[in-house]
């Protein structure tokens, strides 16, 4: 799969290509469910399968001020579409010049001119353009007038419930990490860099380390089961998010907790994948009652990951 970060430069060998354009956020079933059809459609064609996306996301460009995190980062987002066999990914620069480019221009100047499209894979609520008024009822009218196939690819369900990325995060931010992972091909997962902690942990008998410089959702607060990955290897975890209100510790952070591990990680970084929410974070009326539960929390997550482990 080719990267291509400048439009301008579009190689020759991808136009005519099926393309399919989003956020693409989480990279969930539906998004996969598309991608699926993009690929079916450039095969059966024998055409490129190309994707258009954004980086950062138009929101967090329009509305700074609300502080929207992604679901995932563009490392990762990269890393999931080459399991597509894809042939190419382009990465539109969010800016307000973008964003306020028309549906029609954007239509018929960047994916007609400039890419050649001959096939569009688009998911039901799809819109482009500026404020978003184009619809997938405008891109299949343009579609009809150019002779572009337009493929509207149905939603996927949980349930009676539509899998979207404002669903994922809505999950994440109420500490539903179990029912997230059930919507996205793999559990949510959180990379930041190990930062200098307190290290009050290590005086309770739990080493842990402290995660920063993340660029994602932060789950609700609570106790997790976790998987940790450093410098390609894989560690059964249990973290926790929030404050330590037993020492009437304010601030929130992100410790984690390996599991058969000791070692100077300072500075590298780290992936916590969240499989289950243990529980909720509570004051303990001693560091003793404390200690005690935090060694029920990490037996228990051992053996939940011990069951999940085995079920691969």
């Amino acid at each position: 799969m080719q990267i291509i970060t400048d439009i301008k430069f579009f190689p020759e060998r991808f136009r005519g290509g099926a393309v399919s354009i989003g956020k693409f956020d989480g990279m969930h079933l539906g998004h996969s469910r598309i991608i699926q059809c993009l690929k079916n459609r450039a095969d059966q064609r024998q055409i490129p399968a190309v994707i258009l996306t954004f980086d950062p996301l138009p929101a967090a460009v329009l509305r700074p001020d609300w502080n929207i995190q992604p679901i995932c980062t563009l490392k990762r987002k990269i890393e999931l579409f080459r399991r597509f066999n894809l042939d190419a990914l382009v990465i539109l620069r969010t800016d307000h010049e973008l964003l306020q480019q028309s549906a029609e221009t954007f239509f018929f100047e960047t994916l007609r001119e400039k890419l050649g499209v001959t096939v569009i894979a688009e998911g039901h609520n799809f819109c482009f353009g500026h404020n978003g008024l184009g619809t997938s009822e405008l891109i299949q009218q343009y579609g009809r007038q150019t002779g572009i196939e337009i493929d509207i690819v149905e939603p996927v369900r949980f349930g009676d419930q539509l899998i979207s990325s404002s669903g994922i995060r809505k999950l994440l931010q109420e500490g539903f990490v179990e029912q997230a992972a059930e919507w996205m091909p793999q559990p949510y997962r959180l990379t930041g860099t190990v930062i200098q902690g307190d290290q009050r942990g290590r005086t309770l008998g739990f080493p842990t380390a402290n995660l920063g410089e993340t660029e994602t959702i932060i789950p609700k607060p609570g106790i997790y089961v976790t998987t940790a990955t450093i410098d390609g290897q894989l560690f059964g975890s249990t973290t926790h998010i929030g404050t330590n209100p037993t020492f009437q510790q304010s601030i929130p952070k992100i410790e984690v907790f390996l599991h058969d591990f000791s070692g100077d990680i300072y500075g590298k970084t780290m992936d916590i994948d969240f499989l289950v929410a243990l529980r909720e974070v509570i004051r303990f009326e001693s560091a003793e009652q404390l200690v005690y539960q935090m060694n029920l929390d990490i037996q228990q997550s051992r053996e939940i990951l011990a069951l999940k482990w085995k079920q691969l």
